[in-house]
């Protein structure tokens, strides 16, 4: 059999080609869209945002203690779904708690309207994110990837699609915060249907009380990947409260949607990669293989694809925001020309993160974790106390955080690669 004739029969090139079109065409519509909506939304609008996706974010990814991670992992189906079910458990009981905390919020500030619908929103948002997570790790699962591909372009088709008519109708921010709930509402359905018609007694030999042991199993996951996860989307929020605090939300409108844009190749390419990546790393580990031939493999081709993009963006990334989003989103490019180096080796390094639940180190990845997540907190919270909180001290703080993460994230391909060759940990 020649070499294309592998390559195109390959279960992991299939699996990827699957991910990568519904993606694909999930991203392009929403990349297609925001030139439109830069120009009917503001810099500050897409400011607050960039806050809400980030508040929904960090509860939809802690609620469920991380435990929708190990679905993937077990030998029996039968134990994948009672971690699913347990799974659902926790985020019932967190989003008890978040509305309970929400009414507190509202009760001990003066609010208003738009407060108390922008806490509706979020807490919807946060329910159906939380579904879609599940649904998707359940799709990983059992190999299911056309269904995580419709929900996907589905998602996209309906949030952008509610952006644009409330942006037309005059909305402000909750033009953009109420079109990506509805599309999330939307997409949600279909692993909402799929899990109620479940065959449950295909699983009734796996009671409730193996609940407790497989929590105990891949009790990492909450003990120390759910740690990680929340420095991580804990440190996004801070970085925005900072950035809002310090220079504006029109500047952190800006410095979102640099953001946003270049991840891009991760959102077209790198996630759908980094899903097929995880299960296969899955089936090598699980077969008594090492996993670093793929890793590297993996690695270099994430490192080849990237190299054309990140560089039109270091060099042409200003005249390109200003020609296709507008010239008041100039200022956005030239922080991505900034950003460019970063978000490069962050495309390299972030699909292959799924390495370290396979590997069962999840610890290491998290003490190495929190070396970043203290350059950026340093850079955007301590910093701009010492330098200044001009628009020059802005970018020379932007440019000396980019120099350092690119570094980090250079060492941290370095170290998936050789926990990768140490193996699984016993």
């Amino acid at each position: 059999m020649s070499l294309q004739e592998r390559f195109f029969k390959s279960e992991f090139i299939r699996s990827v080609a699957v991910l990568v079109s519904g993606t694909l065409a999930a991203q392009m519509v929403g990349y297609l869209v925001m030139p439109i909506l830069t120009q009917i939304y503001t810099d500050v609008e897409f400011g607050e945002w960039g806050i809400y996706m980030r508040v929904v974010a960090f509860v939809s990814t802690v609620a469920t203690a991380r435990y929708e991670l190990s679905l993937a992992l077990p030998k029996h189906e039968g134990h994948s779904f009672v971690l699913y079910k347990l799974s659902l458990r926790i985020a019932k009981s967190v989003m008890i708690l978040s509305v309970l905390l929400a009414v507190a919020y509202l009760l001990m500030r003066p609010s208003g309207w738009n407060d108390i619908t922008f806490v509706i929103i979020t807490l919807l948002s946060i329910f159906f994110v939380v579904y879609i997570n599940l649904g998707t790790n359940w799709a990983i699962r059992i190999k299911a990837f056309n269904a995580i591909s419709r929900q996907q372009v589905v998602n996209s088709l309906g949030a952008n699609l509610f952006r644009l008519v409330f942006g037309f109708m005059g909305a402000t921010s909750f033009g953009l915060i109420a079109g990506t709930l509805l599309g999330s509402a939307i997409s949600s359905i279909w692993f909402i249907r799929d899990f109620l018609r479940l065959d449950r007694n295909k699983y009734k030999n796996y009671s409730k009380k193996k609940a407790k042991p497989l929590a105990k199993e891949y009790r990492d996951f909450p003990m120390v990947n759910l740690p990680h996860v929340t420095l991580d989307l804990g440190r996004d929020l801070l970085v925005a409260a900072f950035i809002v605090h310090f220079f504006g939300s029109d500047i952190f409108g800006q410095f979102n949607h640099s953001y946003l844009i270049l991840k891009l190749p991760l959102a077209l390419i790198g996630v759908a990669i980094g899903r097929v990546f995880y299960q296969r790393c899955v089936d090598v580990s699980n077969e008594g293989r090492s996993v670093y031939p793929l890793v590297r493999r993996t690695m270099f081709t994430l490192l080849l694809i990237s190299i054309v993009p990140f560089t039109i963006i270091y060099l042409f990334g200003e005249p390109l925001f200003a020609f296709v989003f507008g010239d008041a989103w100039g200022k956005s490019g030239y922080y991505s020309e900034i950003m460019a180096s970063w978000s490069m080796m962050l495309f390299v390094t972030s699909p292959l993160s799924g390495i370290s639940l396979v590997l069962r180190r999840q610890k290491e990845f998290f003490l190495f974790g929190i070396i970043g997540s203290l350059i950026q907190v340093t850079g955007f919270g301590l910093v701009p106390l010492l330098m200044g909180k001009g628009n020059q001290d802005w970018i020379n703080i932007l440019w000396g955080i980019s120099i350092a993460q690119t570094i980090y994230f250079f060492s941290a391909c370095l170290f998936t690669l050789y926990m990768a060759k140490k193996g699984v940990k016993k």
